[in-house]
């Protein structure tokens, strides 16, 4: 089959700078990343050279400002991921891609000799895309995010295959074929075969971007919903549904619920400011997660008060636990020592069957009642949240005895 070259260059120059209009279109209405803008460039500076090829003056000069804006296509994509993934980046300093620009460039310096052969000329013009192509397509491959990016593997693809096409070209120039005149628009069009592929891997990077940045977002959002951010433990919503799981996997009979307040905590706000009281929820929650086993459940109920779900704990194991919680927090003086903290604990071992609202409601009997006692104790509840029976009662110091 003859091709007509002028017809091939035209389909050409009309594809990339649609292309290039597609991608200026998108960035101007949509958000953009960093690095986009040199992708947009490479299009448009490719192009350009097609469009000179096309419609400019037969010379020496134009052909040599064609084929370098040629083969700046390479190096302003690796410009653009490294931008794009300037977390990570790439493994070689972007002054290696000038350097071998600049050595492709010299390439099309000797091409535009007088006294250079056709043959010369010819591998001239191959030596440089290849080059440049195959180091861009083996730097992306290193990429840290080439094994999930789909976009990213069909770039290297693409970059690899016109790789192989200019090096195949580069083989005729010993044979009488690359004095053939559609030798050169062949050329072209396999040098510029990636740039056919960028259109949909930029969008499909922005895209994935996008995504992972909604992604987070909602992880964030979600956080922000089910964690308190002063203490770092579940609220109480939460608490509820990480309590309910738990239970489903542990019988309900073998489990307490343990509530814990710090006694006077509104007069430590009066008195020292509400820092000082941040700073003793956050030491408190510290001291109770260090405390807790994988398996338990804790949670911010309240102003003040946390809730815990122990399975497979019995009340006098539950009390045990506080007093081990109480004695982690002496080690650690949260207000100034004028105040020191103490804590009042209410604990209710589940029945078979009820839930943990119900149980947390016993729980909090508890703690009112170790509060009418004195404050700073342990207070074990049975019976309903109807008729309570408060057992168990024991008086429980944080600083020494």
């Amino acid at each position: 089959m003859i091709l007509h070259p002028p017809t091939l260059l035209f389909v050409c120059a009309a594809v990339v700078l649609l292309a290039a209009m597609v991608m200026t279109w998108f960035g101007a209405r949509q958000r953009c990343y960093r690095g986009y803008w040199c992708w947009v460039w490479a299009q448009w500076l490719l192009g350009a050279s097609l469009v000179l090829q096309l419609v400019g003056p037969r010379n020496d000069l134009v052909s040599a400002a064609a084929q370098l804006l040629v083969l700046q296509w390479p190096v302003f994509v690796l410009a653009g991921l490294r931008r794009f993934y300037s977390r990570h980046g790439l493994p070689v300093q972007g002054v290696v891609d000038l350097v071998l620009f600049g050595l492709a460039a010299l390439g099309v310096a000797v091409a535009m000799q007088p006294r250079a052969s056709a043959q010369t000329q010819l591998m001239a013009w191959s030596l440089g895309p290849l080059l440049l192509q195959a180091y861009a397509a083996i730097l992306i491959t290193r990429l840290a995010e080439f094994r999930s990016s789909a976009a990213l593997q069909l770039l290297a693809i693409a970059l690899g295959a016109a790789a192989i096409a200019s090096l195949f070209r580069l083989v005729f120039t010993g044979d009488a074929s690359a004095a053939d005149p559609q030798a050169l628009p062949i050329g072209t069009v396999i040098m510029i075969l990636p740039a056919f592929v960028l259109v949909h891997v930029a969008l499909m990077l922005s895209f994935q971007r996008t995504e992972h940045t909604w992604q987070a977002e909602q992880r964030k959002l979600r956080y922000l919903a089910d964690m308190d951010v002063l203490t770092h433990v579940a609220n109480r919503r939460h608490f509820q549904e990480l309590a309910a799981g738990a239970l489903a996997s542990f019988k309900s009979e073998q489990a307490s619920v343990m509530t814990f307040d710090i006694d006077h905590f509104k007069r430590i706000n009066e008195m020292f400011g509400h820092a000082s009281g941040d700073d003793a929820l956050r030491q408190v929650s510290q001291c109770m997660r260090d405390t807790l086993r994988e398996q338990d459940v804790a949670g911010r109920v309240g102003g003040d008060e946390f809730a815990i779900l122990l399975p497979d704990t019995l009340p006098k194991a539950a009390m045990a636990v506080a007093s081990r919680m109480v004695a982690n927090l002496a080690t650690h003086q949260v207000a100034p020592r004028i105040a020191p903290l103490s804590l009042s604990f209410g604990i209710a071992q589940m029945y078979e069957g009820e839930t943990i609202v119900d149980a947390l409601r016993r729980a909090e009997q508890a703690l009112f009642e170790a509060k009418r006692q004195g404050r700073s104790r342990m207070v074990v509840a049975t019976g309903s949240k109807d008729k309570p029976v408060f057992t168990n009662s024991r008086t429980i110091e944080l600083f020494g005895a």
